[in-house]
């Protein structure tokens, strides 16, 4: 029999078993498999089991952003092989074919070396879920929050009915957790992810010292054993918390040795640090929101999402490094504060009594981003990537949501949303600016009027402008 496994994020595993005839996957609630994700088209792909042959046929139905097996986006019928992945936006539906005398999942049951290649193998197998994992985890400041972001995605990922986090300190006392498998200790001594039937351990490593460990255990009669890609989904996930655990461990650190405006100004950009200890050293309390004029700027890399797919996670991960270490280190130059997001960064130009213009730093800043990326070889040296620069000013609500101990810079307001929406002008290698930060610049640089546009979610058009090379 034909089996699917559908793996969406923030979801309950779906599986079902395939029955002779087809089935349509998309975003309308009446699919047999809805897939909700922006990506996805209402009617997105057809999969088809025939019965004679046996054969499972995946149909792409004229999506716009198509339908992917094994990473490929296909354009004609597809005959599956068991193993074969489907990914539609961020959901993945793994097939796989078993034997009718075979129970539906094969278990992994044994120990399993936590190697080099046993990570790189679970990191690129599920590539999609790490992307979420990682964007959620790199928001969190403590131990408990982590703990429960992981277990928690862990649990939907896989179904299971315990599951836990032991950090490091309490290891003498796992049983109390409510974990009494002798493969528990084992895993953590020999550094390996250990499955039974129903159980699984996997360390979660700094180096080779292990600084916690994740327990997974099912009770129900008829849960089907953990797999080979359960496995690899959890040591995925392990590697993701010991980043984000080294990290939290690191702040924590410091800020148990210094005082509160070292930390800001070891952690923070320098005008940041400057924005925030302004108001934090006087009250005690984060600047809350208010309103200011100011100029925000936003640059990404243009189809970011097919890039991922071409080069592979882990070079695509590589090109972002590098990308915003170059871009940090010229917004930090021209005095901007930097916010990443994704495939792109959000830059804040302050005035200040010592930089009043802000508008023309802005521009400075992108030309000199262009001017480093606009060449073969800036992020990658194989490829040439596109980018454009956006620019507005106005004024906005800036100011930090959280508490002292979490939180971050938010900027909101129609300014900022005008400077996202005008990227799609800027694109390639163009600066194209509002009319507020042309008024402003317009003494210092050749500009040329572009015209008035409609922006999605604005009843006015706008008057866009480009700067000049």
């Amino acid at each position: 029999m034909w089996l699917l496994k559908v793996n969406a994020p923030d979801k309950e595993v779906q599986q079902l078993q395939l029955k002779p005839g087809t089935i349509i996957v998309g975003r309308l609630s009446t699919n047999e498999i809805v897939v909700d994700d922006v990506a996805a088209s209402r009617r997105h792909a057809e999969i088809t089991l025939d019965a004679q042959s046996n054969t499972v046929k995946v149909v792409d139905l004229g999506s716009t952003n198509g339908t992917y097996v094994n990473r490929q986006r296909i354009s004609d019928p597809l005959n599956l092989q068991s193993g074969d992945v489907i990914r539609i936006g961020q959901v993945t539906i793994y097939a796989s074919y078993q034997p009718d005398e075979v129970k539906p999942q094969r278990s992994a049951s044994g120990t399993h070396r936590f190697t080099r290649e046993l990570l790189l193998e679970s990191l690129d197998q599920h590539a999609i879920l790490l992307y979420e994992t990682a964007r959620r985890l790199n928001t969190l400041t403590d131990r408990a929050a982590l703990d429960k972001e992981v277990t928690d995605q862990i649990t939907k990922a896989l179904s299971v009915d315990h599951c836990r986090l032991v950090f490091a300190k309490d290891f003498d006392n796992i049983e109390s957790f409510g974990f009494h498998d002798p493969q528990a200790r084992q895993a953590v001594r020999q550094l390996s992810a250990e499955v039974l039937t129903a159980a699984m351990y996997v360390p979660v490593l700094s180096g080779d010292e292990p600084i916690a460990l994740l327990c997974l255990v099912k009770t129900k009669p008829d849960a089907r054993p953990f797999d080979n890609r359960d496995m690899q989904l959890v040591v995925a996930v392990s590697h993701q918390a010991s980043l984000a655990l080294q990290r939290i461990d690191l702040i924590e650190k410091v800020r148990k040795q210094e005082t509160v405006q070292n930390l800001l100004r070891r952690f923070l950009a320098p005008q940041e640090a400057q924005f925030l200890l302004r108001d934090y050293l006087e009250t005690g309390h984060l600047p809350e929101l208010a309103e200011q004029n100011v100029t925000v700027l936003f640059s990404d890399i243009v189809d970011s999402t097919g890039i991922a797919e071409r080069v592979g996670v882990h070079t695509f991960a590589e090109i972002l490094s590098i990308y915003y270490q170059t871009v940090t280190d010229i917004i930090f130059k021209y005095g901007g504060i930097v916010r990443y997001l994704g495939d792109g960064v959000m830059a804040i130009f302050m005035r200040t009594p010592e930089h009043p213009n802000a508008e023309e730093r802005a521009v400075l800043a992108g030309r000199e981003m262009i001017g480093r990326l606009n060449a073969t070889g800036a992020l990658n040296i194989n490829q040439r990537y596109v980018i454009g620069i956006s620019i507005n000013t106005g004024a906005v609500m800036i100011g930090y949501v959280g508490t002292t101990d979490r939180a971050e810079l938010t900027v909101l307001g129609d300014t900022v949303n005008v400077a996202y929406r005008i990227q799609e002008y800027a694109r390639p290698y163009k600066i194209v600016v509002g009319p507020a930060t042309v008024a402003a610049i317009v003494d210092k640089f050749n500009t040329q009027r572009i015209g008035a546009v409609t922006l999605r979610g604005r009843e006015k058009p706008i008057q866009v402008y480009e700067v000049l090379p």
